[in-house]
């Protein structure tokens, strides 16, 4: 006899007793799915439903991401009817069809696919955003951004006079961020020389050229943000900070804009604050073995202090949202403050602050402490009042999750004593410190395995101790744009504040001496386990870690 999904969960012991039974009062008043409203409430992610129903029906799930799909078998199946009933072929063997559909249970869409193509068809649950990407990718977007980039691009440059309403124009800077968003580029820069402009996308931690923009329209381009920004088309002499929200394929995505006055003109950055659809395990960040067993001993604590502390754009955020997810926010409260909210959690109460309102972290955490937390998330300590706040929040019963900006762990224990928190207050609280780097996964598809050369291994001391060591490297294909990385992994360590720890905070020791007390694995030895591991290169880790 099949089990239902709610069986399947509670047996696999993916969710609790309790949790069954508030997903069971939502199902019964909103009338929702159940796998929806699981995924809704953070009990599981969208994947694990979708390979759960999979598991059901009795029809496999399947993950793109170790599944390449077959362009001959796409050309099979007109863009229409893939579109219509959401699917992608993905290959074509001894005259079976293995189709990816996000409704494997489709009848007439099975047999629509074998009428046509008179093979026998295999359906795969997979995910409906990522079918109707891969459908972007091989049947096209009317036209491609690229296509349509160099189209408008030709129009523009055709007219006397081009302006930020010019059609052309409108078109051209949407194309330009719609393929940012394609290359999954997290930062766009459009910056201008003597001679000529630029778009660059920031992809995986680094910047790429990918369109040069003459001079005679690059302007344009640049009034053309400020208008769809809200800013000032008039003022290029200081710099202006803006905001909008582009539409691509079915999501809503927000755009945060900078613009720069520079010696030939005006430099903009756009970040795309793309959201994640679900919560990422820590696993799945890169927290391997001792370091993922600390990190989620610590924070299943009642109270106290955490810090994940690095430079700009090296996953904090990520890292906090995956450590909340191993908390059980059914029995907490759980209050957040941040700037800007990236992800909406379950079961929880985000608060975005607003600066220029006056609402500033400081003003949100006393707020906040009126309203009975269990556990606070405050996205940045960014000054000492707000420090002393969340360090007095996490000696009264409060479980504190925080972000600092420093270069290691250690090294963010001396950054709070230069705050003027009190060692005594620092030791007594601070439950550990997480410090971390995101360095460039090698791509899946064009990974090889090589013999380091002994430059590569005299970087590291470490390295010479390995015997017959084996390194990996992406050789370059389509997959990865010939980079030889796609994705990124953490690397990261984990300091916790033992009893030795303790104790020399109160002296205001060395870090060094911190370090050696702590008896951590450092971000270091991490990194090089994910080179030996096959996870990334060695020239990644000397990149991001030096």
């Amino acid at each position: 006899m099949t089990q239902t999904l709610e069986e399947v969960l509670l047996d696999t012991g993916r969710i609790t007793k309790s949790q069954l039974e508030l997903a069971q009062r939502e199902m019964r008043r909103t009338g929702a799915k159940f796998g929806d409203i699981c995924e809704r409430l953070g009990f599981i992610s969208h994947e694990e439903v979708l390979e759960f129903v999979g598991k059901q029906s009795e029809i496999p799930y399947l993950d793109f991401s170790n599944t390449p799909i077959d362009k001959e078998a796409v050309k099979l199946i007109p863009e229409e009817l893939a579109r219509k009933y959401k699917l992608i072929p993905v290959e074509e063997k001894n005259g079976t069809l293995t189709v990816a559909m996000s409704n494997p249970n489709d009848i007439n869409a099975i047999d629509r696919l074998r009428d046509i193509t008179r093979l026998s068809i295999e359906p795969r649950i997979a995910d409906e955003e990522t079918i109707l990407g891969y459908a972007d990718d091989f049947y096209g977007i009317a036209t491609s951004p690229e296509e349509m980039i160099e189209e408008s691009l030709s129009q523009a440059l055709s007219l006397e006079e081009v302006e930020e309403e010019t059609p052309p124009l409108i078109k051209l800077v949407d194309s330009l961020i719609a393929q940012g968003i394609k290359e999954r580029a997290t930062d766009v820069h459009i910056e201008v020389d003597e001679s000529v402009g630029r778009v660059r996308y920031r992809i995986d931690g680094v910047l790429q050229t990918a369109f040069m923009l003459p001079k005679k329209i690059y302007r344009a381009v640049v009034s053309r943000i400020k208008v769809m920004s809200s800013l000032d088309i008039t003022e290029s002499r200081i710099p202006q900070d803006g905001s909008f929200r582009f539409s691509y394929n079915t999501q809503e995505i927000d755009i945060r804009v900078s613009t720069m006055p520079i010696f030939y003109g005006e430099s903009v950055v756009m970040r795309i604050l793309q959201k994640p659809r679900f919560l990422m395990q820590l696993s799945d960040l890169g927290f391997w073995g001792d370091n993922l067993e600390t990190f989620k001993r610590l924070v299943q604590k009642p109270f106290g202090m955490m810090v994940i502390t690095g430079p700009t754009g090296s996953g904090k955020s990520t890292t906090l949202y995956a450590a909340l997810k191993t908390l059980n926010a059914l029995e907490k409260c759980l209050i957040t403050l941040e700037d800007p909210v990236e992800y909406q959690i379950p079961m929880s109460k985000q608060s975005p602050i607003h600066e220029k309102a006056g609402y500033t972290f400081a003003k949100g955490l006393r707020s906040i402490l009126r309203h009975d937390p269990d556990i606070i998330l405050l996205g940045e300590m960014r000054d000492e009042e707000t420090a002393e706040m969340a360090f007095r929040a996490s000696m009264t019963g409060h479980l504190v999750f925080t972000t600092l900006h420093a270069n290691t762990a250690s090294a963010a224990v001396a950054r709070l004593l230069d705050m003027d928190i009190e060692p005594f207050v620092v030791s007594s609280s601070l439950l550990a410190v997480v410090a971390q780097r995101l360095a460039r996964r090698i791509c899946s598809k064009c990974k090889e395995s090589y013999t380091p050369s002994e430059e590569e291994l005299g970087y590291y001391p470490q390295l010479k101790e390995v015997k017959d060591p084996v390194f990996y490297r992406g050789k370059g294909c389509e997959k990865c744009k010939h980079t030889g990385y796609r994705g990124r992994i953490g690397i990261y360590e984990v300091l916790e504040v033992n009893d030795k720890v303790n104790h020399l905070i109160m002296q205001k020791a060395l870090s060094s001496e911190i370090e050696k007390a702590a008896e951590m694995k450092m971000m270091l030895d991490d990194g090089i386990e994910k080179v030996l591991k096959g996870s990334t290169t060695i020239d990644e880790i000397r990149r991001v870690i030096g």
